[in-house]
């Protein structure tokens, strides 16, 4: 019960007895004096009577016809006239029957009316005693009128106090409201200040108290915040360019290459620079920044109409750029374009030298392939294209043990594997400890042959298909069908960002959420962070659709992009996962050290749990535990094994 009810119940209580007490008073008040009322009637008629029989008292006749007169003419219970020896020389009396009056009116309420006495002289001496008793019904149906009344008044003005009380406790009890507003936001890991200072010093003190706390954490974790941001640019920034730098771009890459997404598949390009010798050894060092920068404000140009393209600034005067879900042809095209717009703009720009050279080389890349093959097919195309002229680029080119499948039968493998549902699903457990948090939900496809393909060979042209949303949805259906068999477990499924984008497919999921609302606890949404830095708005819309009603989300693939963490307040995801790479020591454990109690503190403020993913052996393992992280994912954890029924 709230405070506001338990003390309007308190006042009404308090009132209530007020009332009765007050209604008891004056019901007795007034009862004592209609009863003294008909007694002074009574006894004034007794008197006249008394007096008119002093005249005649031995005259019978007109003392029955006197007494008869009076008793038919008033409202008496009894006349009687009684001789001075004790004998009644006459008596007129009628039942007692009150109308107009409730029975139970009567049977609690006593009236006690006194008889009246008047003496009958003859002569000097006394006759005989006239006792006169007036009757009660009068007096019972005025008391009855008078409780009636006086109920009606106190019953208005009950309801008028409580009214007004209960408008003065609502008015003075807002500001616990906001209070209690703002403590739930504190709870929900929001970070809510309460402008409204009440005038109640009590209040006060608690709201100006609980406005300090929040700002202090506030504080705190935009002062973290701020640390991880900044080290992110420090560790994975050139300073010069205000590209990407190597580290950062062997991260990114061997990301897309383990991606079972769309990302699976892309181009590499290598750009170096030569010619260079010369400004270097003078020392100029602002016309050197002036080239990095021309190549690099081209480089950004020429790649922003691929998603997710990557641009670093390598060592050796190299660039290098990534281009995921990209051909082998759109690669050359923008690597011959960066090339001809450098050299063209050297000759344009008075400043800077024409006899720079540069080359191109290129590599393509698939899911699962070696890092270091791909950096070295791209470095040897390099090195290929430095053998050439000025602006030469060359494509890494080896033979194929058999032919890759075109698009046209990637369409008709894929139909059909929706049409004879021959899509299986595997899963991998994220553990803590001994117990599992949730299972990770993979899907596969087999052909009618029986071989089988994993994710990352057939989800790019799933979404070059126009499929995605499809996918999603059968994983979804299949993954309520087996939590519905395996009550105990929870299972974590992808979803696109094609998904995300898809109207239609946002109106049926809010159909199968509401449908299934009771695997709000162990269905999980995982959404890549990728989606979150291409479309915020789309995915901050997804998010609140399904948190609307009541699942959770995880933020998957997490890599501390800038965009990513200043959104981190805003959406509050049920966990981030993110890969191991990003949380181990290279350079300076002092620093790596920061920022991982920085993001400790991020998503400990926020209630956000963290999940270190690709975790191959127990040594990596014990090493990111010491870093208070509880929550594992990868080979040397538990392996990923076909999700079957128990009873399978």
């Amino acid at each position: 019960m709230s405070l506001l009810k338990q003390i309007q119940l308190l006042v009404t209580l308090l009132l209530l007895i007020t009332l009765i007490i007050v209604l008891r008073i004056n019901f007795n008040t007034a009862r004592d004096f209609t009863a003294n009322q008909s007694y002074l009637n009574a006894k004034n008629l007794a008197n006249v009577l008394a007096l008119s029989f002093s005249s005649r008292p031995s005259d019978d006749v007109f003392v029955k016809t006197s007494i008869n007169a009076m008793f038919d003419g008033g409202y008496y219970e009894s006349i009687t006239l009684v001789h001075r020896d004790g004998n009644v020389i006459y008596k007129k009396s009628e039942a007692l029957t009150v109308y107009g009056v409730p029975a139970f009116f009567l049977n609690h309420i006593d009236l006690i009316i006194p008889v009246a006495e008047a003496q009958v002289m003859d002569g000097w001496s006394v006759f005989g005693t006239l006792q006169i008793k007036g009757h009660p019904g009068q007096s019972y149906k005025k008391l009855w009128e008078i409780l009636k009344q006086l109920c009606l008044q106190f019953l208005l003005l009950g309801s008028i106090v409580i009214f007004i009380n209960y408008l003065g406790l609502r008015h003075l009890l807002r500001a616990l409201e906001k209070i209690k507003l703002q403590a739930q936001k504190i709870s929900n890991n929001e970070f809510i200040i309460n402008p409204d200072i009440p005038k109640t010093p009590e209040l006060k003190k608690v709201v100006l108290a609980m406005n300090i706390m929040v700002q202090k954490v506030e504080s705190i974790f935009n002062r973290h915040l701020e640390s991880l941001t900044r080290y992110q640019e420090l560790r994975y920034k050139d300073h010069i360019t205000g590209l990407h730098n190597r580290p950062f771009f062997v991260k990114q890459l061997a990301h897309f290459i383990k991606n079972r997404g769309e990302k699976a598949q892309g181009q590499v390009i290598m750009l170096g620079l030569t010619e260079m010798e010369g400004i270097e050894l003078s020392g100029d060092r602002p016309l050197t920044h002036k080239i990095f920068k021309h190549l690099a404000k081209i480089l950004k140009k020429e790649t922003e109409s691929v998603e997710d393209a990557l641009v670093a600034r390598l060592p050796r005067r190299e660039f290098g750029i990534i281009l995921p879900d990209s051909r082998s042809e759109k690669g050359l095209a923008i690597a011959k374009a960066v090339i001809s717009n450098f050299i063209a703009g050297l000759s344009h720009e008075k400043a800077l030298p024409d006899s720079i050279e540069v080359y191109g080389g290129l590599a393509s890349y698939k899911y699962e392939d070696d890092l270091s093959t791909v950096l070295s097919k791209a470095d040897y195309a390099l090195s290929k294209a430095r053998t050439g002229l000025n602006g030469t680029v060359k494509s890494f080119r080896e033979e194929q043990s058999q032919a890759a499948i075109g698009k046209a039968a990637w369409k008709t493998l894929i139909e059909e594997a929706f049409s004879e549902n021959r899509f299986f699903l595997t899963a991998q457990p994220v553990m803590s400890g001994a117990d599992e948090f949730h299972r990770e939900v993979f899907v596969n496809m087999v052909d009618r042959q029986g071989v089988q393909y994993r994710a990352g060979l057939f989800i790019p042209m799933v979404v070059t298909l126009g499929l995605a949303s499809r996918l999603d949805q059968y994983l979804l259906e299949q993954s309520d069908r087996y939590l519905s068999i395996n009550p105990e477990h929870a299972l974590a499924v992808n979803i696109t960002t094609e998904f995300c984008r898809d109207r239609l497919a946002c109106l049926w999921l809010r159909k199968f959420l509401m449908e299934h609302k009771s695997l709000k606890d162990r269905l999980v949404f995982e959404i890549h962070e990728t989606t979150l830095i291409r479309y915020p708005e789309i995915f901050i819309d997804f998010v609140g659709l399904i948190t609307g009603m009541g699942f959770k989300f995880g933020l998957d693939q997490y890599t501390m992009h800038d965009a990513s963490l200043s959104h981190l307040k805003k959406i509050k995801p049920h966990y981030i996962k993110i890969e191991r790479d990003y949380l181990e020591v290279f350079d300076d454990p002092e620093k790596v050290d920061m920022v991982l109690n920085a993001l400790f503190t991020i998503s400990a403020s926020l209630g956000i749990k963290l999940i270190a993913t690709k975790i191959e052996n127990e040594a990596q393992r014990l090493v990111l535990a010491d870093r208070n992280i509880n929550y594992f994912q990868g080979y040397g954890i538990a392996g990923i094994a076909p999700l079957r029924d128990k009873n399978e």
